[in-house]
């Protein structure tokens, strides 16, 4: 048997399978996106006005209780400024390191399962067209083994094939809707926690060039003339 007879056999199993493997696919994509967006939801926060609470805190010095009103949030921005806060003391470059490794953290978390929606969008269309080709193939054997058939033998296995390619971009098209916008709100998230990062790390640059005296700052100087080596000495009274 050679490889030609054995995808036809293989092809005699029929396009139905093709199209139950991508409507579990679809089914799949249903429940992730039902579990991503309410993890978007839950953890949506309103970022200007963490911006103007946080300038407040940090303009009269209470980096702790700016702590402390983040420590319990949930989302992205909160997570990177309640790690960032907690290292204060250490400095800007200590701080920002710390928040950068907690927003990496964070784009993980936000980031799951985002590339299988990707993945379905690009590929399912060519899961369709398999199905497609499958029954066309059936088609074509069959009018081989009936010639004298016409659209009553080769209608019905046609139009299961172009099901398959129907089906396939049934499921393709949402997963490219879905998989956009779960970039885009991804996205936003980043940059809410991009913009309250650098109001962290301006209030602690500010901090340490206040903490940092002019070299000289607070020398008194001695306003009486100094003598110099070459006046000469008044004589004394004998």
């Amino acid at each position: 048997m050679n490889i030609i007879q054995t995808f036809e056999k293989f092809a005699e199993l029929g396009a139905e399978w093709v199209m139950w493997l991508m409507l579990i696919l679809g089914f799949a994509m249903i429940v992730i996106a039902i579990e991503r967006i309410l993890l978007l939801s839950k953890t949506k926060v309103d970022a200007p006005n963490i911006a103007r609470k946080l300038v407040d805190f940090l303009d009269k010095g209470q980096a702790s209780q700016a702590k402390q009103s983040l420590t319990d949030g949930l989302s992205m921005e909160q997570r990177v400024l309640a790690d960032g806060l907690s290292q204060y003391h250490r400095g800007a470059v200590y701080v920002e390191q710390i928040m950068l490794s907690t927003l990496a953290r964070e784009r993980q978390r936000y980031n799951r399962y985002l590339s299988y929606f990707g993945t379905i969008g690009n590929n399912t269309p060519f899961i369709g067209l398999f199905g497609t080709v499958i029954g066309i193939i059936l088609a074509f054997k069959k009018l081989g083994e009936n010639p004298k058939g016409g659209l009553e033998v080769i209608g019905p296995l046609i139009s299961e094939a172009l099901v398959a390619t129907a089906v396939g971009l049934f499921v393709a098209i949402p997963a490219v809707v879905i998989f956009n916008w779960f970039k885009s709100a991804v996205k936003e998230r980043i940059s809410n926690t991009d913009f309250l990062m650098r109001i962290v790390l301006a209030h602690l640059g500010e901090a340490q060039k206040a903490s940092i005296q002019p070299l000289g700052a607070g020398i008194e100087l001695n306003d009486a003339p100094v003598a110099s080596a070459s006046e000469p000495k008044t004589n004394q009274g004998v």
